[in-house]
């Protein structure tokens, strides 16, 4: 009879510890789920809008010039046109060689 309690309790201790190893891998590996997919969503795309300006060389037109360096917030040539004219206090498209023009430019930082 005392062969059988201890048989008994040792198969319990056992099933218990596997259950208790069981137990903590889940936890582990929900965790480590968590930690990854939290440090996933942790990536953040960034876009800065800076101004320079530059020189206008002959031939060029303001047209040009905001097809080439358009942002990436503007959705057409035209929309970016006024905005040059607006920062640059034009009441025109005309534009001379020699003249400094103020424009925009996005640069795109990657942040983790």
């Amino acid at each position: 009879m005392k062969r059988r309690a201890a048989k008994s309790r040792l198969k319990r201790r056992i099933h218990n510890l596997c259950a208790g190893t069981i137990l903590v891998l889940c936890i582990c590996m929900n965790f480590g789920a968590f930690l990854v997919s939290a440090h996933e969503n942790t990536v953040d795309e960034t876009v800065y809008t800076y101004y320079k300006s530059i020189e206008i060389q002959p031939g060029d037109t303001l047209w040009d010039i905001a097809e080439d360096t358009m942002p990436a917030e503007y959705d057409s040539t035209a929309e970016y046109v006024q905005a040059l004219k607006a920062m640059n206090d034009l009441d025109s498209d005309d534009i001379q060689a020699g003249q400094h023009l103020m424009i925009a430019y996005n640069d795109t930082e990657f942040r983790q």
